[in-house]
């Protein structure tokens, strides 16, 4: 007997339920369920949210967790969830149908991830088109920074997040941490 595997399309991923959970995305041809986030990891996505939230105010810009957003790669298009996102002034946040690659993402590790996975997702992310990648561990409290020629670059544990991309935005590693339930 033959048993022929069917690899998955762009409109079998496009079928399921967005929001659904668990998430998935769509990456070279495979769909793959997105790791299960712990209270740190959602006490982290939280203090971006609120951290972006106050510098719309001033920087304008749109910005939110796990949106669906759409990677034209040579494969074809493929789907990846960032944990969070922020998209600049001027940047174009959709086309209509799908998030387009925002200015940064974050991921978040979750305990069932490596450090090794998560970076090259975020190496991913800089390949195609997104301008920064914040990683953040909360277990061992440390943040890598993707951006330009730093690549995979820590930040002092008390050092700020900064960015070019997101000029006067600061982020404080200590207010991050401090927001981390043990």
């Amino acid at each position: 007997m033959t048993t022929t595997m069917v690899r998955p399309t762009v409109a079998s991923y496009l079928a399921l339920r967005e929001g659904e959970k668990p998430y998935r995305e769509f990456v070279f041809g495979e769909i793959r369920e997105k790791a299960m986030p712990n209270q740190p990891h959602a006490d982290s996505v939280q203090v971006f949210a609120e951290a972006f939230g106050r510098y719309r105010q001033t920087a304008g810009g749109r910005s939110g967790p796990e949106g669906r957003v759409r990677f034209a790669t040579i494969r074809g298009e493929e789907f990846r969830l960032p944990d969070y996102a922020y998209w600049a002034p001027g940047k174009p946040r959709s086309d209509g149908q799908y998030l387009l690659p925002p200015t940064l993402a974050v991921e978040v590790r979750s305990p069932d991830e490596s450090m090794n996975h998560q970076r090259d997702k975020c190496r991913y992310y800089r390949e195609h088109g997104i301008d920064v990648c914040w990683l953040v561990d909360p277990k061992f409290r440390v943040v890598e920074v993707f951006e330009g020629a730093r690549d995979a670059e820590p930040v002092e544990r008390t050092g700020m997040l900064r960015s070019v991309h997101l000029p006067g935005f600061e982020l404080a590693l200590a207010d991050l941490w401090a927001a981390i339930a043990p």
